[in-house]
């Protein structure tokens, strides 16, 4: 069983069934497809691997050898871009939304859509000076650390 942190210089916010993820130390932004929603809640919520494979049992017509490699490809994908990070602190997942259907759609494979066209625009935003607490906790400036 695997816990993951997400970066604290990584926002996201879901609008309308899709979820952005906007990492502010490169002003890359990703868009969530398919399944990708459903783990990223999942991660945010403190949720295991383990515990996330159940998840999406629960919500798709598929099995855990269908979902158990799509999680993992995902995982491995949101490690490469330092979206996530593992971690040894399991702190006890946070209640998810249980008002969801109860009917289970098919399974559409969790994809992580790149875009790099803001960048410069993200970055020139004083929000991604950020601590390790994430925003809108700023880091301290150089004369408040002298």
């Amino acid at each position: 069983m695997q816990h993951y942190a997400t970066n604290p210089q990584v926002i996201h916010e879901t609008l309308e069934g899709e979820t952005i993820i906007i990492d502010l130390a490169s002003g890359t932004y990703f868009s969530l497809q398919g399944a990708a929603p459903a783990i990223w809640n999942g991660l945010t919520a403190g949720q295991s691997d383990e515990q996330i494979v159940m998840r999406l049992q629960a919500l798709y017509a598929a099995d855990a050898s269908e979902i158990e490699p799509a999680l993992n490809a995902f995982l491995q994908e949101l490690l490469g871009d330092h979206l996530i990070a593992p971690t040894e602190n399991a702190a006890a997942p946070a209640p998810l939304d249980s008002s969801e259907s109860v009917e289970r759609v098919p399974f559409a494979r969790p994809r992580l859509e790149r875009y790099t066209d803001m960048q410069e625009i993200i970055l020139l935003d004083p929000v991604h000076k950020v601590d390790s607490q994430g925003w809108p906790h700023a880091a301290p400036s150089a004369a408040e650390t002298a």
